[in-house]
């Protein structure tokens, strides 16, 4: 059901199916109207050629993001669903009718200028693109989808041939485009050719107004018409930086005020006083990734000892500066702690039990390293692209499996390289090869996680993972047919997770978070648990002197972001660079 752009194209989409929430959304701006600017730094200095969000990519997706909405925000990492676009919904006909009512008041703005109502027309339309033309439909809808009806002026009702658990994500979180585009593109199957660059003309609804783009940035006004009230900012500005040090450099100097900085930015930002460090959750995971098709990892036994040798504590402490956390269970991020299934296994570091593992997996011991049984010695590789902290946790790694009896070796190669080989689809690639990296789950959902890490069919479709037990596969689709009925669905998703914490078929090494890092003598106001350029965000933040900032309360034992580098790992996979719309947007150096 799920192609490779679902994982790029959504970040943070939850998973709480009610129908209708009270709320407390962002207050108005102040009586005094907008004032100041926030100043955004990014690491993406791609130019923008395409201000089209289907279709946008890298810093054209940043900038997309704050210009167009969804029906529903689906972006808070607590799993909270909030009204956006739409009002309230409702789910009936056991799962497979889907209703949205619209808010009444929210409006497409030409330039500065309100345009119309935005209407169930816009969202009926905005479907009827993304079924026409494949490469728009970032979640492969169109198989499932039997018609989108608008039923009145603000209510748009969708009818699904199949109980998915995913299709209320799925629909909710499609960004809306207006119907008008039709003026401009009269064949709907083409509108992926519409840039929607005419600056100052491109029916948009976001918070804030696109003003200019030139290199040097993103300019944008806050939207006085934008239906949940004015911004308390006048002006956002996104300017792209080319290292994260330079980007550092400019929030330190005052010419920008927030940032995704580098992990040691981050960290050295805590000892000064103008600057606020945040944590807020979000469901991704650094895992050994293999290829448990072929010899020796498509040995359960094998992936336990490698689990059992490798000290998870240690990499989170040196190799992440301490701000790691422990792994959680089978597969799911510990922002998903409510959904674990009870008695699951944990590997923890224990060398005697690792020892037993490899017995167990067919291997002895020959010379001080480990053979097969026609005495051929086992060979390791490790392979990394240029990021500072998977390459220390990697040679931790590589001492590790060395320590324990395996000739391991350890490369660094360019992205290109690393990203091609880890992509591509021939299961034989380096078989012995593993990757110490981040997984970017789109939602933190159990369902979702469970089948995007594991199931056979699911987006690691190249020589890593691609994981197929038909078990675990039926528990999988099982649970996917169960989102009218949570008990079933999550009785189904235990027992398949129990089978991948059993089986193991990747070495999971520590959860993370993220973090960003703004200067609180000129900004305040944050929604800490959220992303900066969230909507959310863009509403509530303001000047220092105007608004109280909410910071989160984080204890030592807490977990923290690993460095910002997981936007590298989906960009070198087919089609990845619509990640950047939603999540960080990091690199380092």
């Amino acid at each position: 059901m799920i192609t490779k752009r679902v994982v790029i194209s959504v970040l943070v989409m939850c998973a709480v199916m009610i129908s209708g929430l009270a709320v407390v959304l962002p207050s108005a701006a102040h009586a005094s109207g907008p004032s100041g600017t926030y100043i955004w730094g990014t690491p993406i200095a791609t130019p923008v050629t395409d201000l089209n969000p289907l279709t946008a990519t890298n810093l054209e997706s940043q900038v997309t993001g704050v210009m167009y909405s969804t029906s529903m925000m689906l972006e808070l990492s607590n799993g909270t669903i909030l009204p956006w676009l739409a009002s309230n919904y409702a789910i009936s006909n056991g799962g497979k009718t889907l209703t949205f009512n619209l808010v009444h008041n929210a409006v497409w703005m030409n330039g500065t200028t309100a345009a119309g109502s935005i209407t169930a027309q816009d969202v009926v339309y905005t479907f009827q693109v993304i079924m026409a033309n494949s490469s728009l439909d970032a979640y492969n809808v169109d198989p499932y989808l039997v018609n989108v009806t608008a039923l009145s002026t603000y209510t748009v009702q969708f009818t699904v041939n199949t109980n998915t658990v995913m299709m209320f994500r799925y629909l909710a979180g499609q960004t809306i485009i207006p119907y008008a585009w039709h003026n401009y593109v009269h064949n709907a199957s083409a509108v992926g050719s519409y840039t929607n660059m005419n600056v100052g003309h491109e029916l948009a609804a976001g918070a804030f107004i696109l003003s200019t783009i030139n290199s040097g940035g993103v300019t944008f006004t806050a939207n006085t018409h934008f239906w949940i009230g004015t911004p308390h900012l006048s002006q956002l500005v996104i300017v792209p930086f080319k290292s994260t040090s330079s980007m550092t450099l400019a929030l330190q100097t005052g010419s920008i005020n927030v940032e995704y900085p580098s992990l040691s930015d981050y960290l050295a930002l805590n000892a000064s006083s103008q600057f606020t460090n945040v944590f807020y959750k979000q469901p991704w995971a650094f895992y050994l990734w293999i290829n448990d098709h072929v010899a020796p990892f498509n040995s359960t036994s094998f992936r336990q000892g490698l689990a059992y040798s490798i000290n998870k504590a240690q990499i989170m402490k040196k190799a992440e500066d301490g701000l790691g956390g422990q792994g959680s269970y089978g597969g799911e991020s510990w922002i998903n702690t409510s959904w674990w299934a009870p008695n699951l296994p944990y590997y923890h570091y224990n060398t005697t039990l690792a020892t037993q593992s490899f017995e167990a997996a067919g291997l002895h011991l020959q010379g001080g390293f480990w053979a097969y049984k026609n005495n051929s010695t086992v060979t390791l590789a490790i392979t990394e692209p240029p990021i500072s902290d998977w390459i220390a946790a990697s040679s931790m790694i590589q001492q590790d499996l060395a320590a324990v009896g395996f000739q391991v070796t350890y490369s660094v190669t360019p992205f290109s390289t690393w990203g091609g080989e880890m992509f591509q689809p021939n299961v034989s690639k380096a078989s012995s090869v593993m990757s110490y990296f981040g997984f970017v789950p789109s939602y933190p959902d159990p369902y979702y996680i469970l089948w995007d890490l594991y199931a056979s069919n699911s987006f690691w479709n190249g020589w890593i993972e691609h994981w197929n037990y038909p078990q675990y596969n039926q528990l999988v689709n099982s649970a996917g047919n169960q989102s009218g009925n949570p008990t079933a669905e999550m009785n189904y998703l235990f027992q398949a997770q129990a089978i991948v914490a059993q089986q193991l078929p990747n070495i999971l090494i520590g959860d993370t978070g993220n973090y960003y890092t703004f200067n609180h003598n000129v900004l305040g106001g944050f929604n800490t648990h959220v992303s900066p350029l969230n909507a959310l965000n863009l509403l509530s933040v303001g000047p220092a002197s105007k608004t109280t900032t909410t910071t989160s309360s984080v204890s030592s034992g807490t977990v923290y972001i690993i460095a910002g580098v997981v936007v590298v790992i989906i960009a070198v996979a087919a089609g990845a660079a619509l990640y950047m719309q939603r999540g960080r947007k990091k690199k380092e150096d």
